[in-house]
């Protein structure tokens, strides 16, 4: 039983690293975000930045993936781009930063967001080297 296990485990493994980004982007973040896979939505990876690419060689730049969780309404609430939210540890009112944490801002208790997660957007952002 334990052969099967572990050859079903290394099946797994290579399925995974031959599927295409756009499907397992959308399982890492819905499990990642606790939304359902639907909820994921993955833009495809451009293709200018490949060594295969006309001229073939190196361009000088590739791509990073980035995720981004909104809310119902639209506004990010975690991951790249988006602000982080917080209380203030002496009056306990809502505090907000846009700068991963090094400056903190006030934010009125009638604009704290609703933090729970609706959908994921993944794409890429051009690195240049």
């Amino acid at each position: 039983m334990d052969q099967i296990a572990g050859f079903l485990f290394i099946l797994g493994l290579i399925a995974w690293f031959f599927a295409p980004d756009s499907w397992t982007n959308s399982v890492w973040y819905a499990a990642k975000y606790s939304v359902d896979i639907r909820q994921v939505h993955t833009s495809d990876k451009p293709t200018d930045c490949d060594w295969t690419r006309a001229p073939l060689g190196s361009k000088g730049c590739h791509y990073k993936l980035t995720a981004t969780a909104y809310n119902a309404e639209g506004f990010p609430v975690r991951g790249d781009g988006a602000p982080k939210y917080g209380h203030d540890t002496k009056t306990g009112k809502p505090i907000i930063s846009w700068d991963n944490g090094n400056t903190w801002d006030w934010l009125p208790a009638s604009a704290t967001p609703d933090l729970a997660i609706k959908t994921v957007e993944v794409g890429w952002d051009k690195v240049t080297e």
